[in-house]
């Protein structure tokens, strides 16, 4: 039986994911949307081949209203690092989901 390293529980939620390479001042952000979240990282969707294993990025989540979690709408953020780069297995496009684990606890800002 296979099981699961994990030091927190994900949960399935959904939000809009903002990254750029640390280090890279080329302007470029890769976007995309969770799968699932715990404190100790995130599972995204995103397009392409952006990103590399071990890769530090500075990360940015939308939190959305309404679901019980804010009244208002507001971000956090964090830096993370790229652990797994797997082809999306609900995708049949050029998807790819990519785990990061935070390198800090994310903050929250309004």
């Amino acid at each position: 039986m296979d099981r699961d390293r994990r030091r927190n529980r994900r949960r399935p939620l959904e939000m809009s994911v903002y990254c750029q390479k640390v280090g890279v001042m080329d302007g470029r952000f890769f976007s995309g949307n969770t799968v699932n979240v715990s404190p100790g990282g995130l599972l995204v969707k995103m397009q392409g081949p952006y990103l590399r294993d071990g890769e530090l990025v500075s990360v940015e989540m939308a939190v959305p209203t309404g679901d019980g979690l804010l009244k208002n709408t507001g971000r956090f953020s964090s830096y993370a690092r790229v652990v797994r780069i797997a082809d999306s297995t609900h995708s049949k496009d050029n998807n790819k989901e990519i785990a990061f684990e935070f390198c800090e606890s994310p903050r929250f800002r309004v």
